[in-house]
């Protein structure tokens, strides 16, 4: 059984590219466009196995969603990785303080992104029920030990799909 992954992000490129790098890693992503959009899916969906959570979306804050999913009781023990073009120390030292399991800026690379969602779920893998992120047959070793997915550069920022 796939891992799933809600990826909540109002910048289309940005979502786009979350969604391919989740999905070549072996996640099923549910996407939600904006705060309204997310508050649904928390009310309907089953939760999922981790949050990648925008701060700044529309209608309903990100602050705002990690307070509903941490009072959700069938949600409460889902990681949520925060992510934000910001990264002001106060930002995300709030957002570590109101429940968030970890905050990555957008500036930050493909490897570090997968990094944090592996150290999310390894931390919670028997409520999520998953041993971390799966492997994929597409996926090669470098010289280096790092995991890369042909065509898709560790040294590119996740909120540059180009």
């Amino acid at each position: 059984m796939k891992n799933t992954v809600l990826v909540v992000e109002d910048e289309q490129d940005t979502a786009d590219l979350l969604k391919s790098i989740l999905e070549r890693e072996g996640f099923l992503v549910v996407y939600a466009k904006d705060g309204r959009q997310a508050t649904t899916l928390i009310e309907t969906m089953r939760a999922p196995s981790l949050v990648l959570l925008d701060m700044v979306i529309p209608y309903v804050s990100g602050f705002e969603l990690l307070r509903v999913i941490r009072h959700h009781p069938d949600w409460q023990r889902v990681p949520v990785i925060m992510v934000s073009a910001n990264n002001y120390e106060p930002e995300i030292q709030r957002a570590l303080a109101e429940g968030a399991t970890d905050y990555l800026t957008k500036s930050n690379r493909r490897s570090e992104l997968l990094k944090k969602i592996q150290n999310a779920l390894g931390s919670t893998s028997e409520s999520a029920g998953e041993e971390g992120i799966p492997d994929s047959p597409d996926l090669k070793a470098s010289h280096k030990g790092r995991r890369t997915q042909r065509g898709v550069s560790d040294d590119k920022p996740i909120d540059n799909a180009a």
